[in-house]
């Protein structure tokens, strides 16, 4: 009894010390080739979504006013302000952070501009009348997030920067 346990723990052990580095070397290629296609998907997704909301609002600009004054005013700025600096962020920083370029400063701008959408605009009277703070907000600045802490990866504008010129790329070091 004692010497089937033995092998059935070597069997164990051996299966352990061969399966291993196999799954190390698999979840490393996946990591290397998934995560730059999930950070593209993320500031593709996000981005498309502060665009069109950006291109919402030149379309139809005269509304603008009413919406920043009565819907969804932004406390500490006048409506006149509010529309045209909203619309420029949505649509510029929606830009940089889908082709990847200033990456984590797009990330950053639409991760503030979210945040003061939910815990800002949606906390005042309209806002909550008119629920503009939503959950789902919870989730883009996730993706934000995940931008800003990664950088925009390799299929990035910043990456392919980083890769052409000398000294801007980031160096990583190897135990060798």
């Amino acid at each position: 009894m004692d010497s089937s346990m033995e092998q059935r723990t070597m069997a164990q052990s051996d299966l352990l010390t061969r399966w291993l580095p196999q799954w190390r070397r698999r979840t490393t290629q996946l990591e290397y080739l998934g995560m730059p296609l999930l950070l593209l998907a993320a500031r593709i997704w996000i981005g498309l979504i502060f665009f069109n909301a950006g291109w919402a609002r030149i379309t139809n600009w005269s509304s603008q006013d009413f919406l920043f004054s009565q819907i969804h005013p932004v406390p500490f700025l006048p409506a006149a302000l509010a529309a045209p600096l909203t619309t420029a962020g949505e649509l510029g920083l929606s830009i940089l952070l889908m082709a990847g370029l200033a990456g984590r400063f797009s990330a950053l701008g639409l991760l503030i501009m979210t945040a003061v959408i939910q815990f800002v605009v949606g906390q005042t009277p309209q806002g909550q009348e008119n629920a503009i703070a939503n959950p789902v907000h919870y989730f883009w600045m996730f993706l934000l997030l995940l931008v800003l802490v990664r950088g925009p990866g390799l299929l990035s504008l910043d990456a392919l920067i980083g890769r052409l010129l000398p000294g801007t790329g980031r160096k990583t070091q190897r135990a060798g």
